[in-house]
C-alpha cells in the first residue's frame, strides 16, 4: 500500500554557505520564527516581508581581536547569509515583532482571523 505525502515548501535555499537555522511554529493566535544567529550583532541583520515572503539577511563580521589570532580551526563563516521563507498561514505582517535574546531572534506575527472574503452576487 502506497502512501502519498504532500509536502509544502516553506524554506527556500539561497546561495549562501552560512544560512541560519530556523524553527517555525504556530500558536492559536501567532506564527513564530526562531532564528539562530549566535555571534551575530542584531544590527547586522535585516528582516523584510513582501506579501507572504519573509527574507532574513545579514553578515557575520570579524571581531577586531580575531585579526591578531592564528587559527588552528575556523568553522564559523564570516560571510553574508540570506534565508527566504514563505508564510504558511495568513498573518498581519505590519504587526510583526522581533526580539533578540542569547543569539536567537524571535519573530512573531499575529494570525489574521476571518480571512474569508464574501462576494455578493448581483442580479442582472
Amino acid at each position: 500500500m502506497k502512501h502519498s505525502v504532500k509536502s509544502v515548501l516553506f524554506f527556500y535555499a539561497e546561495s549562501s554557505r552560512c544560512a541560519p537555522l530556523i524553527d517555525l511554529y504556530e500558536t492559536e493566535d501567532t506564527l513564530v520564527f526562531e532564528i539562530d544567529l549566535p555571534g551575530i550583532n542584531p544590527d547586522d541583520v535585516l528582516i523584510k516581508v513582501y506579501d507572504d515572503i519573509l527574507i532574513v539577511e545579514g553578515v557575520r563580521r570579524e571581531r577586531v581581536e580575531e585579526k591578531r589570532l592564528k587559527y588552528i580551526c575556523m568553522e564559523r563563516n564570516l560571510e553574508s547569509f540570506r534565508r527566504i521563507l514563505k508564510m504558511p498561514v495568513p498573518v498581519n505582517t505590519m504587526a510583526g515583532r522581533a526580539s533578540y535574546n542569547n543569539g536567537v531572534i524571535t519573530l512573531t506575527f499575529p494570525k489574521l482571523k476571518d480571512k474569508v472574503v464574501k462576494i455578493k452576487i448581483e442580479k442582472q
